[in-house]
């Protein structure tokens, strides 16, 4: 199953939910994101006046379309930061085949992420310049709109964004904005956030129940190096080759996920003997037993109290 994630901010909660066996989610206009520079990676510009005189009066302007974003995971840290209200909102997972399925005009693909435009297009634009053929023109155009949507700067690929466009079929107004409301069958898990409050975590596991998708809570560790996720029994999972499953292991101690094979992860397997030899060898530990780390601090290059250069 490929699962796509939606990020949600906690004061949308009651409007994504409004709908009884459904999740409503807001859909845009490319010039409503905030990305200045959507739709913008186009022809390569380094052409010549003649070929990019020819790109421009056949593409003339990239049609603007409903669209809305998605995540390829749903532990990105700045994801949640930027779109889950600071780990305080929450995210939905969708079974992209049952959304195909139920809505098959909805064309759903990866961003590709580039450091420069496609040298595709510009072979695109080469024929339709010199074979003047009508068919060669419409090919550009089409490229083009599929190349605008669907690519974005590398700068961006943390997001690991999934999109779908061509949404004017499936959506409603509400209030002036476009919703598109998908049915409870391609909802596949909801996970609340790590900071989400208590009302909120409880909405959520309410909504999961109702919609029979799996409900988890993030949360934020000392040592796994992305979120992991607490299904409903607290038992820690984690988002590894595009699925949410069990983790390898997990520690002893603190029941964190562990990154390989073991018993405790690397904070928990410290004991005392490190502990005591560590304070032992502590140069810091032994200029305080001579009464000298205040003084070494001060003078120090860059100390706590001087700005560094």
């Amino acid at each position: 199953m490929k699962i796509i994630f939606k990020y949600f901010s906690e004061s949308v909660v009651e409007h994504v939910f409004v709908r009884a066996g459904h999740i409503g989610i807001k859909c845009s206009l490319p010039e409503e994101y905030n990305d200045p520079f959507e739709l913008f990676l186009g022809i390569d510009l380094d052409q010549g006046s003649e070929l990019l005189a020819t790109y421009s009066d056949v593409v003339h302007e990239i049609p603007s379309q409903l669209t809305t974003c998605f995540s390829k995971s749903p532990v990105v840290s700045p994801m949640w930061a930027h779109y889950g209200n600071n780990h305080k909102g929450f995210v939905v997972g969708f079974d992209v085949s049952h959304l195909e399925k139920l809505f098959p005009e909805l064309l759903i693909r990866d961003i590709s992420y580039l450091d420069r435009p496609s040298e595709a297009l510009v072979s695109f634009a080469e024929m339709a310049a010199h074979r003047k053929k009508p068919r060669d023109a419409m090919a550009l155009r089409r490229a083009v709109l599929y190349h605008g949507y669907f690519s974005k700067y590398s700068e961006w690929s943390y997001e690991q964004e999934v999109r779908a466009v061509n949404l004017e079929d499936y959506v409603e107004d509400v209030s002036g904005s476009k919703i598109l409301y998908i049915p409870i069958q391609c909802v596949a898990a909801i996970i609340s956030g790590a900071r989400s409050s208590v009302q909120t975590k409880d909405f959520l596991q309410k909504a999961a129940y109702e919609l029979d998708a799996d409900f988890y809570i993030e949360n934020i560790g000392r040592s796994y190096p992305t979120p992991y996720l607490l299904n409903d029994i607290g038992k820690p999972n984690v988002f590894s080759d595009g699925e949410i499953a069990r983790p390898v292991g997990v520690c002893g101690e603190c029941s964190e996920p562990l990154r390989a094979e073991g018993d405790l992860c690397p904070w928990c397997s410290i004991d005392q003997t490190h502990r005591a030899t560590a304070a032992a060898n502590n140069p810091f530990r032994i200029l305080d037993h001579f009464g000298l780390l205040e003084q070494y601090i001060e003078k120090y290059p860059n100390g706590p109290r001087k700005p560094y250069k």
